[in-house]
Parts: C-alpha cells; sequence; structure tokens
C-alpha cells in the first residue's frame, strides 16, 4: 500500500509541474497579447492627441486672428471719427463709475 500511495504522489508531482508550465505558458502569452494590445492603443491614442493638439492650434490661430482684426477695425474707427470716440469713451467711463460707487 506504500507503494502504492509513492506512486500516486509521484503522479501527482509530474502534474503539478506540467500545471505549473502550463501557467506560466499562459501568463507569457497573455503578458504578450495585453502588451501588444496596449502599444497598439498606445499609437491610436497618441494619433488622436495630435489631431486634436492641430485642431487646437488652428482654432487658437483663428480666434487670434479674428481679435487682431477687430482690433484693426476698431483702431480704424477712432482714426476716423476721434472726437466721437473720445466722447463715447468718457460716457461709458461715466456710466460705469455711476454704477460701481460706493455712496449710493
Amino acid at each position: 500500500m506504500t507503494v502504492k500511495n509513492e506512486e500516486n504522489i509521484d503522479v501527482l508531482k509530474e502534474e503539478i509541474q506540467a500545471l505549473r508550465k502550463q501557467m506560466e505558458s499562459l501568463a507569457k502569452a497573455v503578458e504578450k497579447n495585453a502588451s501588444g494590445r496596449a502599444e497598439a492603443m498606445t499609437e491610436g491614442l497618441q494619433g488622436e492627441i495630435d489631431k486634436y493638439q492641430k485642431l487646437a492650434a488652428e482654432k487658437l490661430q483663428k480666434a487670434l486672428d479674428s481679435g487682431s482684426d477687430g482690433i484693426e477695425n476698431i483702431s480704424e474707427r477712432i482714426r476716423q471719427n476721434p472726437l466721437g470716440s473720445l466722447l463715447l469713451a468718457f460716457g461709458a467711463g461715466y456710466v460705469i463709475s455711476r454704477i460701481f460707487r460706493q455712496d449710493r
């Protein structure tokens, strides 16, 4: 009976060794697959980031250009009518000072 138990133990040890090797192989395969997927996702995300950075830069440039055009337009109107612009600025300042005045 002892010999049979020893044989069973030896068989179990061999099966555990085989299972251990299979688990190592599975772990390596999962790691390789996950690494490949992570790489693909990283490349995809980098492409999206580049696309949105370019889009944001274009929108910023467009906004800056619009702002510059607006400033040039206002400057031209001031040059065409300096007295009216001065009176308008004075009036706006007076109204704002009345609104924020502390001594109501």
